[in-house]
């Protein structure tokens, strides 16, 4: 059995708003909830994937009594013609979690393909990747998704980011050329959104110093000795540190960082109120809002 999401979830999801929706279903049959035993309306992964093509087609212009008419087949090519051949951000985003929730590597794949090719790796993964592992992200918040289609998507993308990384020239950071410290919490596996970071900060210019996942904080220390060598310490918290050692982790970070800057986004910084905050600590709510900051600094020639 596939997943099942209330109607806040697809309105959280697609953009589509809950009420609009009802009126959609009452008025053209764009979806038809099921029930359960107890009489909850829900609905599917097929009604999931239905209304992402929806949502697409509209944005670009079309008329939902026109949408309406469509096949499920004839809403999935319209969307595919346009993530393949006409360059257009949500309808290749959607295409991309409709291959995820399918684990359907060539279509996958040949949308991110298409992408490098005619718009550039730097745009691909700024425009593309960016919004889709934001709504990955919310996917695998919400339950929407599992484990599995996670790593399935992350693996794919990570191919694509490790290949665009290896392009670009890399620089020493140091005193005279402060750059990055970038990694994730001892037993944090989650890596896609910082790999996504670093390529941010690689693609402006930035000296970066990428340790990746689970990195022990003792292993810090040595390298935040030197004072001004780094213009913030950056991180991803999605599962570690858990709620029940984020204080003391916190307490003896902060220690190490000596007024050095911390950025941390993700799910599990969203009720962090730590001792510091408000001194060398920023919480961005989520990686879309890291990656605009990052986006804002200055391009190093």
């Amino acid at each position: 059995m596939g997943s099942t999401y209330s109607i806040k979830d697809l309105e959280h999801l697609t953009g589509i708003k809950a009420h609009t929706l009802r009126i959609w279903e009452q008025r053209y049959g764009i979806v038809m909830p099921e029930r359960t035993e107890t009489n909850i309306r829900y609905y599917t992964d097929e009604d999931l994937k239905t209304l992402l093509n929806v949502a697409v087609l509209i944005q670009k212009g079309w008329r939902i009594s026109k949408v309406a008419d469509l096949s499920r087949a004839e809403l999935n090519k319209q969307v595919l013609d346009l993530a393949l051949n006409d360059g257009h951000y949500p309808s290749q985003i959607a295409r991309l979690l409709q291959a995820t929730i399918d684990l359907d590597e060539p279509t996958f794949t040949a949308i991110l393909d298409a992408c490098i090719h005619e718009m550039g790796e730097n745009e691909t993964f700024t425009k593309i990747v960016g919004g889709f592992i934001h709504q990955v992200g919310v996917l695998w918040q919400t339950d929407a998704i599992g484990v599995a289609h996670e790593h399935f998507a992350s693996n794919l993308i990570k191919q694509k980011l490790y290949t665009a990384l290896d392009k670009l020239p890399a620089q020493v950071a140091s005193v005279e050329n402060p750059g990055y410290l970038v990694f994730l919490a001892d037993q944090e596996m989650h890596e896609l959104g910082l790999l996504y970071v670093h390529y941010i900060l690689k693609a402006q210019g930035q000296s970066v110093v990428y340790l990746g996942q689970s990195v022990p904080l003792e292993y810090l220390a040595p390298l935040l000795k030197e004072r001004g060598r780094w213009k913030a310490v950056v991180s991803i918290w999605t599962t570690n540190p858990d709620n029940d050692s984020r204080h003391n982790y916190w307490l003896q970070l902060e220690e190490m960082l000596g007024g050095t800057p911390f950025w941390v986004s993700g799910i599990g910084s969203h009720e962090w109120d730590g001792k510091g905050l408000e001194h060398t600590a920023k919480v961005y709510p989520d990686l879309r809002s890291l990656c605009e900051a990052l986006h804002s600094l200055e391009v190093t020639a």
